[in-house]
């Protein structure tokens, strides 16, 4: 996860957090009674508490809001909980959440030691709770705990972020296939998105526009030249049979430029829904930058001058799919 503060930052940050340590916690967005989340321990003071300042909360790609709520549990145990009376703000101190976890006495009552810790979400607007997906442990000072794990009288400071993960299936026939995806992938490497089909010995070649490789060796196995899926870039695929690809990550924002070279280049479709293609170009033919377009199958979008002008022989673009284009000079296309 990004830095929320820059280096000339630090030294004035590090010491508010001790002052705000030696304080027990003390601050704006502080232990309240949680609507959602119900600790237990509520109406005790608890015991060997441990201590968490949360320093960036972010869902969906927003930081939580007034009402939202964040909790941590040892095992099924809510075990401390918080909600928000104002947004944390990253770069105003003041807006950090704090709240304290109590340990277990033997009744039941509060977290195990070396538990790991869990932290929940509750999305206030949505009425929705979650388990954060990504927890980051700072240890800018060296008291701090960064184990994940539930120590009594210790303090961990944390970043949280949370963006729901989502699917797209794409079907290939057998062949060569032009793909893209309208999803930035968990994990982007092109060897990684396509293990399904290398496992499977489904896939004999994957390309992209400047010819680079993800192929197998007899002697070193899969070998991928390409790097990582990009979200502008379309690619070359093809299979021994039909058959589908399901690709994991988060939605990709819109609109997108996507900056094209002049001659031919693969282009991705990060849309979710069918776009007729001329309306999809039309900016390029208006810029005078357009040759040709083509899908998989060869159809096409070009200017047939006197014989009907601009035609669209493809359709719609579709989701999945990428295209390939050819301008004659360097432009920037824009998928709205």
């Amino acid at each position: 996860m990004e830095r929320f503060y820059q280096k000339n930052k630090r030294k004035s940050l590090v010491a508010f957090l001790l002052f705000f340590t030696a304080l027990s916690f003390a601050g704006s967005n502080q232990l309240s009674a949680a609507n959602h989340f119900i600790t237990v321990w509520q109406g005790q003071n608890g015991q060997n508490h441990m201590n968490f300042m949360v320093v960036s909360a972010i869902l969906e790609k927003l930081p939580l809001s007034v009402d939202d709520e964040l909790a941590v549990f040892s095992g099924t145990k809510c075990v401390g909980a918080a909600k928000l009376t104002k947004a944390i703000n990253p770069a105003d101190k003041s807006t950090f959440l704090n709240f304290s976890a109590s340990q277990d006495d033997g009744s039941g009552n509060g977290f195990t030691e070396n538990d790991i810790i869990i932290f929940k979400i509750w999305d206030n607007k949505n009425q929705k709770e979650i388990v954060a997906k990504s927890v980051v442990y700072r240890n800018d000072i060296s008291s701090w705990l960064a184990s994940g794990k539930f120590s009594a009288s210790a303090t961990s400071v944390v970043e949280i972020t949370h963006n729901t993960e989502l699917s797209q299936t794409i079907k290939f026939v057998k062949g060569n296939n032009l793909f893209s995806t309208y999803l930035i992938p968990t994990n982007p490497d092109v060897s990684v998105v396509f293990k399904s089909l290398c496992d499977s010995k489904l896939l004999v070649k994957l390309q992209d526009e400047v010819g680079n490789t993800l192929s197998y060796s007899s002697t070193t196995g899969w070998i991928n030249k390409i790097g990582s899926v990009q979200k502008t870039e379309g690619y070359l695929v093809n299979v021994s049979a039909a058959c589908t690809l399901q690709v994991n990550g988060q939605m990709i924002s819109l609109p997108l430029d996507i900056p094209l070279k002049a001659g031919w280049n693969f282009i991705s479709f990060p849309s979710t829904t069918a776009v007729n293609a001329m309306t999809v170009v039309q900016s390029l033919i208006d810029q005078n930058k357009l040759v040709k377009v083509q899908d998989e199958l060869g159809n096409s979008i070009e200017n047939l001058k006197r014989y009907g002008g601009w035609k669209n022989s493809i359709g719609n673009f579709n989701p999945g799919k990428a295209y390939k284009i050819s301008v004659s000079s360097s432009c920037v296309l824009t998928i709205k």
